[in-house]
């Protein structure tokens, strides 16, 4: 299926049978872990490690679909890893996945202790690659297949590359998408000024090629630009940035003419201009956009106790936000008292009365209709972001 939807483009496509081709498996999951498997076992994709919300799937790639360079030896005190995470989904259930080489070193023997201190002190890392090899893919989750993506202008060291949404589109508005674009947005300028626009870099499956549209038109108001830091959300037929401090901005990077759009955060949701504040990198946590129901959803738990969760749906003419649910946190937690704020860890797409949190190492479903917890689940590694994806039945035999 991606084969078709590349077109033009040539690359490594395997198809396989996943694990989790099982008859009752859920309609959708909370992706969070991604793993390369070194074993060297023949693999012919990718592997769904699927289980039904709340609790999290993973996800496994075969080592010789990502060709790492040799990692070094840490005898030799330099140290490397490949990890990788799923970066977005889109409506269809595809998903794009990243993975990037990492190479550091201790100025220090590499003892647990050092290891240790360097993970608090960064003063430890010396000859760290901060710019690393980046491969990305799609793939298709059920049936294992992975279109490998084409470098960025000839090199894989894209990192600088964060914010890359996936939009599928299907002419009959439902089943298999007949193509989709892998996109990234970035501002130039952000003054304000007329001559100050937006970047869009794209794939297109239809041609197999990057391109990069400049000078697209700012539909922000002057004196203010955009700081994004969040998982990309396709809805609506367009990708949506997000500034969890201010509003989306949103365009169809499928469109000859790509035509921008800006929506504020709800009344009372928008903060003043947070730029350097450190804060501003911890909202993603407590605010969140999402689909649910055919909807946009934007969901934001408030920083002082009871720690009430909103959760807003934006209307049809994507103007204007109407509360649907408001609960504190506290009044459905009976578990031992709360050390933090919960975080938000995904929004329910087929249901709109529920939303999964963090608390501590524990991810619970949150009816806020009945007001109370659904369900409940250990994390392994709770600040890791947790991916809501569907999975269409049409994706087991695509």
């Amino acid at each position: 299926m991606l084969r078709r939807l590349s077109g033009a483009a040539a690359g490594g496509l395997r198809r396989s049978l996943s694990s989790s081709r099982a008859p009752s498996r859920p309609p959708w999951a909370l992706i969070q872990l991604t793993d390369v498997d070194k074993s060297g076992a023949p693999a012919p994709g990718a592997t769904l490690h699927l289980d039904a919300p709340p609790f999290v799937t993973g996800l496994t790639v075969p080592a010789h679909f990502i060709h790492p360079r040799p990692l070094p030896d840490p005898a030799t005190g330099v140290y490397g890893s490949v990890p990788g995470h799923v970066a977005a989904a889109s409506s269809h259930g595809l998903l794009l996945v990243r993975f990037w080489e990492s190479r550091f070193q201790f100025d220090v023997p590499a003892t647990g202790e050092s290891m240790l201190c360097a993970i608090r002190d960064l003063s430890f890392f010396t000859g760290m690659d901060i710019n690393p090899e980046v491969t990305r893919f799609v793939l298709n989750p059920l049936s294992g297949e992975l279109y490998r993506l084409p470098d960025l202008d000839g090199t894989k060291r894209t990192s600088m590359y964060q914010h890359l949404g996936l939009l599928t589109q299907s002419q009959g508005g439902h089943g298999p998408p007949d193509r989709y674009a892998v996109a990234e947005m970035f501002t130039i300028g952000g003054s304000g000024r007329e001559e100050d626009g937006f970047v869009l870099r794209r794939f297109l499956s239809e041609t197999g090629k990057w391109e990069k549209m400049v000078g697209l038109p700012s539909p922000l108001p002057a004196g203010r630009r955009m700081h994004i830091d969040s998982a990309v959300v396709p809805f609506g037929d367009r990708l949506w940035w997000i500034d969890e401090s201010w509003g989306a901005i949103s365009a169809d990077p499928l469109s000859e003419r790509p035509e921008l759009r800006f929506v504020e955060l709800p009344r009372g949701s928008v903060l003043p201009d947070l730029e350097g504040v450190v804060f501003m990198r911890k909202l993603e946590r407590y605010r969140r956009m999402g689909e649910s129901e055919g909807k946009l959803r934007y969901v934001e738990v408030s920083k002082e106790k009871p720690y009430v969760v909103s959760s807003f749906s934006l209307d049809d003419g994507g103007s204007s936000w109407t509360l649907d649910h408001e609960v504190a946190f506290t009044t459905v937690w009976d578990d031992e008292p709360l050390k933090e704020m919960p975080a938000i860890g995904a929004i329910d797409p087929l249901n709109s009365h529920v939303v999964y949190l963090v608390c501590g190492n524990q991810l619970l479903g949150v009816d806020m209709e009945k007001e109370k917890i659904t369900g409940s689940s250990r994390l392994a590694i709770p600040s890791v972001p947790i991916l809501p994806c569907v999975l269409p039945t049409w994706l087991e035999s695509s």
